[in-house]
């Protein structure tokens, strides 16, 4: 099955409910050593067995899986959310140079940026 991304993980199943959880994804594809969500109609994303991935993956907490989120109260609404939820919140909603974003962790370490484009 074609993914967009591929995310390497510990426990993909794991991994898929989280983000079935947060983002109301549909599971494609289960299996002990890889899943698939559909994050939209535009976005498949995959999850393999850090112990199953040839050649082993490096550093792989280094990606980054940018999430578009309409306004500044969409943003802080989906933070408000996830840290009810429990999820790993790096850094609170905050303007950066051409965006309003938090950053928050999957529970491999991935992590998650939400934004809304600022005005220029």
């Amino acid at each position: 099955m074609k993914t967009d991304f591929v995310l390497p993980v510990e426990s993909p199943a794991e991994s898929a409910v989280f983000y079935m959880a947060m983002f109301g994804a549909l599971p494609l594809e289960l299996s002990p050593t890889y899943a698939v969500v559909l994050m939209n109609d535009a976005l498949k994303l995959g999850f393999k067995a850090k112990k199953k991935m040839l050649p082993a993956a490096m550093n792989a907490n280094d990606a980054e899986l940018p999430i578009f989120v309409a306004g500044r109260e969409g943003v802080d609404a989906l933070h408000d959310e996830w840290r009810r939820k429990g999820v790993p919140i790096l850094q609170a909603p905050a303007s950066s140079d051409s965006d309003y974003t938090f950053t928050c962790t999957d529970p491999d370490g991935h992590r998650l940026r939400v934004f809304t484009p600022e005005a220029a």
